[in-house]
């Protein structure tokens, strides 16, 4: 589900999952970093800065994750694509559909939980939640 689509960039929701409210992809169609452009940095970072804008407005986050990580492209013979994760973190619980989120490794490497299905961080929300998440970001983000 796409929040934005411009000239170099497209922000999809990722609404396959959200371990992490807000969760999303920043991505383009260049093959590695050393091919972005100064307008494509540019552009980047304004929507990095207005997704931190639209989770803290609406989800109170704390802080946020940014990374880029192309290995599974080159491990699953796709062609390679840059593209950024932009995972929102919460020192706090946060309301949301009756429902109460905690980030349970706040302050720690997301990355390192995910393979262990003891410690990983649980997606506690529906499809139809999911889809309203994404409808109050979509609602609130405004790149201009």
């Amino acid at each position: 589900m796409d929040l934005y689509n411009g000239k170099n960039w497209k922000v999809v929701f990722v609404d396959w999952c959200q371990e992490f409210v807000g969760d999303c992809i920043i991505s383009c169609d260049k093959e590695s970093l050393s091919e972005l452009s100064d307008e494509d940095w540019q552009e980047l970072g304004k929507l990095e800065k207005e997704l931190e804008r639209v989770s803290k407005k609406l989800f109170n986050a704390t802080m946020f994750n940014f990374a880029c990580l192309m290995n599974n492209a080159y491990r699953d013979n796709e062609r390679p694509h840059v593209h950024f994760h932009f995972i929102p973190r919460y020192k706090n619980e946060l309301k949301l559909f009756n429902k109460i989120y905690k980030d349970r490794h706040f302050g720690y490497n997301f990355w390192k939980w995910t393979l262990n299905r003891f410690k990983q961080q649980k997606d506690i929300f529906t499809k139809e939640e999911k889809l309203k998440i994404f409808e109050m970001m979509k609602e609130e983000f405004n790149y201009e």
